[in-house]
């Protein structure tokens, strides 16, 4: 599991309209489990991600993605770019990033 864990419990947590000790009480664990797994300090195996997400009302589905042509017609696409297109772009970025970061 990645930290996407996190929000995908929090977020199906919200939605079920449920308090962290509530959806402890429908999946058996503890509020504090709860919280450690939305604060992303710690991660649960898939079958604990399944059952809190069953708690909330929801079906966890997981699925295998072929991302290889996406990451390559990306490449191609970026490749394709002049290099000031590309610094550009990476400088809008940074200050974007810049600006989210220090309000």
């Amino acid at each position: 599991m990645t930290s996407s864990s996190a929000s995908l419990i929090r977020r199906a947590r919200i939605q079920a309209g449920l308090s962290q000790s509530e959806l402890a009480r429908r999946a058996r664990t503890s509020q504090s489990a709860i919280a450690r797994y939305e604060g992303g300090h710690a991660e649960p195996v898939l079958a604990t991600l399944k059952r809190l997400v069953e708690a909330c009302g929801f079906e966890l589905q997981v699925d295998f993605l072929d991302t290889k042509g996406q990451r390559q017609a990306a490449a191609d696409a970026a490749l394709a770019r002049s290099v000031e297109d590309r610094l550009r772009t990476n400088d809008s970025f940074t200050a974007l990033s810049t600006r989210l970061r220090h309000g």
